[in-house]
């Protein structure tokens, strides 16, 4: 709403980047001292695609659902975005509906043990595993794909990238390296984590200069409000900031990162006039060492998603204790976009924890919203009221907990911030 890129669109984005001239001096800079680095973020993408080509189990059922809703409910989608829409639900039907039609029955069953005198030893007459989805099908799925990656914005293909890609959970699985000394784990978490702080702060500096806080959706209402405490999830600094001097950053900020080797805390005091290219080549060139006598690992401070949390700044103990404070003595909790469940667990068990505050819940995907809020609060998905806010469809639960489902910037949160 803020004009920030979605988590789900971050690998496509860095990657266009990357081949800017300002992406492509940080990407020099970063190689120059990763040596033997092997990662990029064109091959994981293609790879990702040929994944998920191959083996739509996973996803399809999944995708098919969003994409029909979205078809159901969005009445601005145009022509060409329902006819896209159409045909992933088509093909990703059909594979549903063969794979259904292949399941032994019971009546099937007994018959089989009936004329055999033998019980049926598998569930289907047909092992999927082996069957091979034919080109056409295929270079449909990677059009798809490869459309979806490139237009993030699209409401139809959102649904499609939206497991696809996820850079949280990469930079979880090399961070990992840390813990078992690898180094080529290491550096490719080093080049991650950098591309996507150097990308965020390129954001920043386009939004930032395109905007003032006080006029952007959702933080332009939060402004000068002393008795709201705010805690963001996001990376992104200035206008959470402008909005409130006391705002918390629950997994780190673009401002701070950390030589994890040293235990040195170090900062960043002019994101939004910092020159890019000369931060990679000239400062984090001369901090970063990993061979010699010298070792320095510097990382930015952010925390990937880990379901065990380090504390790879001090700060961040100061940070959680705010913040289990803050949710402990709330009266009221709104939550604007954030996914609880198989998010972070570490804040869910301080949500879990105050038990007597009302609870807003604020999502787009109003189906995923309330589901993430039943697994995440032990509710049942059964007992709820339909009701409608602001205009915009909502379930209430435990005469406590709303979940509404809108886009944050057709919001008003006056209501609740009072």
């Amino acid at each position: 709403a803020a004009g920030f890129p979605t988590p789900g669109s971050l690998v496509p984005r860095i990657t266009d980047w990357l081949s800017t001239d300002e992406g492509k001096a940080v990407d020099s800079a970063l190689r120059k001292h990763l040596k033997g680095l092997r990662f990029s973020y064109s091959r994981f993408v293609d790879d990702a695609i040929e994944r998920l080509a191959h083996d739509l189990d996973r996803e399809r059922d999944t995708i098919c659902r969003r994409v029909s809703r979205e078809l159901e409910e969005n009445g601005a989608l145009d022509e060409p975005q329902r006819k896209m829409g159409r045909l992933i639900v088509r093909l990703f039907s059909k594979i549903t509906e063969v794979k259904a039609g292949a399941t032994l029955d019971p009546e099937t069953e007994e018959l089989i043990r009936e004329v055999t005198g033998k019980a049926p030893s598998d569930e289907t007459i047909i092992d999927f595993s082996r069957v091979n989805y034919t080109k056409t099908f295929e270079d449909i799925i990677r059009y798809i794909l490869q459309t979806s990656l490139h237009d993030t914005e699209n409401p139809i293909l959102r649904h499609v990238y939206s497991n696809l890609l996820d850079i949280g959970q990469l930079l979880a699985r090399y961070f990992y390296g840390f813990f078992t000394n690898r180094q080529s784990l290491v550096k490719t978490y080093l080049y991650i984590a950098w591309t996507l702080w150097a990308y965020l702060v390129h954001e920043e500096q386009a939004v930032a200069a395109g905007s003032q806080a006080g006029s952007v959706p959702v933080y332009g209402q939060l402004g000068g409000r002393e008795q709201v405490q705010v805690v963001t999830f996001n990376y992104t600094t200035p206008l959470a900031a402008a909005a409130s001097p006391s705002s918390i950053y629950f997994n780190g900020d673009l401002t701070h990162y950390v030589d994890v080797e040293n235990k040195n805390d170090l900062q960043v005091d002019d994101l939004l006039s910092l020159d890019l290219p000369a931060f990679f080549a000239d400062r984090l060139a001369g901090e970063l060492s990993l061979e010699g006598d010298r070792l320095a690992v510097p990382i930015p401070s952010f925390m990937p998603p880990l379901k065990l949390k380090p504390v790879i700044t001090g700060r961040y103990v100061t940070t959680w204790y705010r913040t289990a404070e803050a949710i402990h003595r709330a009266s009221r909790i709104v939550i604007l976009g954030h996914t609880l469940h198989g998010g972070d667990a570490f804040f869910n068990d301080m949500l879990r924890a105050n038990r007597h505050a009302e609870i807003i819940v604020v999502g787009r995907d109003l189906a995923a919203a309330c589901s993430d809020v039943c697994l995440t609060l032990q509710l049942s998905p059964t007992r709820y009221t339909q009701i409608t806010v602001q205009g915009h469809p909502a379930r209430k639960y435990d005469n406590r907990i709303t979940v509404i489902g809108a886009s944050l910037e057709k919001i008003d949160l006056n209501e609740w911030l009072k």
